[in-house]
């Protein structure tokens, strides 16, 4: 039986494979004392060349076995059938080189063993590995190999095999492990999904039946009765407004919190080898607020990452009892306005969010930082309306600053006046295209 899921994948099954055949070549290393052996033997020229060979065939199908049959490929009843034709050919010639060309081959078994825990199944590794260690005595015996070499032989031939049963018993549980989390992440977002399309049905499906009910009534009505179809509208209206109002307190809940924005910038600054200071956590803002000030976070990141050139950034966020400041430093290139000033309205990104601060009652301040760099303050009164939380008009889905999932994040493209990757870049930190840092 094998695994599903991660371990099918065939990108993650060829990098199994070849951590198969490195395992295989590391235990190669010991193949170094039976060639130096052949070297300094006395034997005829055909028969050290022979012994080469022999020496080399049986390395070569070692490596053959490890590589696409071997240990990384999490069978967890056995082998295929090549494999297992593979480790027999290997017990096979560990036993019969040793009696046709000498001593020197006493050790292949050793290689036989490991590759045979490596295929077979875990149940059955024990007993293989007792009838290939009882062979090999048999074979020392017959050679008359001394006793110390014997013992030596013996309790390697056993103990390696085992050994590597014990790393693919490991193996293969990471792999248990590892796809039961990716099962469990797709099964959370399932159900999540499902959960939403409730409530979401919960939430429209009166709102749109009566709608469809009123309007029905209000068309039959407007020749008849004119008043009383315009109260049939403006009755539709309020459920309209009503269902908008509900749908946005149901979304507002799968967003991401002001906290998560920031460990989110943090990731991706860090990421950039961007050195960033936080604010410290306190207790949670309105949901317009933080909703306002996760958009900021996302633009302001964006920014540092694709123009900026910063080396560190802090983020720090003052609250008062009316409202709430977020700033965010960086060391990077500053505004090339003599000012220090940055003129919001050439710069799309910089332009919605004040528009978006704006209609939420609050306000934006980009410019230069006192040591260099580049400042962006964001104020945001606690009593910010709750439509904060829909994305205007122009804002689009995109994400930014890799905030996959938020809702209502701001543009990274730039505005149309800017031409070019040059005017893109400059736009995004807050510049116009035509006055760049």
């Amino acid at each position: 039986m094998e695994f599903s899921g991660s371990a099918d994948d065939p990108k993650r099954r060829s990098a199994y494979q070849r951590r198969g055949m490195y395992f295989g070549l590391v235990y190669l290393a010991f193949m170094v004392f039976p060639a130096a052996e052949l070297i300094k033997s006395d034997r005829s020229g055909w028969i050290t060349g022979v012994s080469a060979l022999a020496l080399a065939g049986f390395s070569g199908i070692y490596v053959k076995l490890f590589y696409t049959n071997g240990l990384f490929r999490h069978q967890q009843s056995g082998g295929s059938r090549q494999g297992r034709m593979l480790a027999g050919a290997l017990v096979v010639l560990s036993l019969t080189l040793p009696l046709a060309l000498g001593t020197t081959f006493v050790g292949l078994v050793i290689y036989a063993g490991s590759a045979t825990a490596a295929v077979v199944s875990p149940r059955r590794v024990p007993r293989a590995v007792a009838l290939l260690a009882s062979a090999n005595l048999i074979v020392m015996l017959v050679l008359h190999v001394d006793s110390s070499t014997i013992f030596t032989q013996v309790l390697i031939s056993v103990v390696a095999p085992l050994s590597v049963m014990g790393v693919r018993q490991l193996v293969l549980a990471n792999v248990e492990l590892r796809t039961a989390r990716e099962d469990n992440a797709r099964l959370a977002v399932s159900e999540e999904r499902l959960r939403f399309a409730r409530d979401l049905h919960d939430l429209l499906g009166h709102s749109l039946s009566l709608i469809v009910l009123k309007s029905e009534l209000a068309g039959r009505m407007i020749d008849r009765d004119v008043a009383r179809a315009a109260g049939e509208v403006a009755d539709i209206e309020s459920v309209a407004r009503q269902a908008l109002v509900e749908v946005r307190e149901a979304v507002s809940g799968y967003r991401r919190s002001l906290d998560e924005e920031l460990v989110g910038a943090r990731a991706a600054l860090r990421a950039a080898d961007v050195a960033v200071t936080l604010p410290p956590s306190g207790p949670p803002l309105p949901a317009a607020v933080e909703s306002l000030l996760g958009w900021a976070v996302r633009e302001a990141t964006t920014n540092i990452l694709r123009h900026s050139r910063a080396g560190s950034v802090v983020m720090r966020l003052d609250r008062t009892g009316t409202e709430a400041t977020l700033t965010i430093t960086d060391d990077g290139v500053g505004p090339s306005d003599a000012g220090g000033h940055v003129d919001v309205s050439g710069c799309h990104g910089l332009r919605g969010l004040t528009e978006r601060m704006a209609s939420a009652g609050g306000s934006v301040d980009a410019g230069a930082a006192a040591s260099g760099g580049f400042r962006l303050r964001v104020t945001v009164p606690l009593d910010a309306p709750s439509y904060a939380l829909a994305p205007p008009a122009d804002a689009g889905t995109h994400t930014v600053g890799g905030s996959a999932g938020a809702i209502g994040t701001a543009d990274v493209g730039g505005s149309a006046g800017a031409s070019g990757p040059a005017g893109r870049d400059a736009e995004l930190h807050g510049v116009p295209a035509h006055g760049r840092r």
